[in-house]
């Protein structure tokens, strides 16, 4: 992706998808989520573990471009783990809440181990 890189794993139950390389802005979220959501669709994906590792961070200001970007590329309907494994997890807190708002299935983690638990037997 312009700016990040993007390693796909398509396990059994779900697709994982680690994201690094690079440095986080809006162009680059909305790049990110729109490949998330064209590879779900490739593989037929309705679970998504999404191991972030960018710097930086997008502005609270632009959460809902974000999840606008998510619902077009079609990742209403797929269940999301999002682990944030550097420093962004308040940024990240809120977007998993305007999600949920919007009718995402999402939930932010900030380890693996319980973000596929989650994924793949819920709460």
């Amino acid at each position: 992706g312009p700016g990040f890189q993007v390693r796909f794993d398509n396990e059994r139950t779900h697709l994982r998808a680690h994201v690094f390389g690079g440095t986080d802005s809006l162009q680059v979220s909305l790049a990110m989520w729109q490949m998330l959501g064209a590879e779900c669709q490739a593989v037929g994906a309705t679970r998504l573990l999404v191991l972030e590792e960018l710097e930086a961070t997008v502005d609270v200001a632009d959460i809902d471009l974000v999840i606008d970007a998510m619902a077009s590329a079609g990742l209403a309907s797929v269940r999301i783990a999002f682990v944030e494994l550097l420093d962004d997890v308040e940024g990240n807190e809120h977007a998993e809440i305007v999600g949920l708002e919007r009718g995402f299935v999402i939930r932010i983690f900030t380890r693996e181990d319980p973000a596929r638990h989650w994924l793949l037997y819920g709460d």
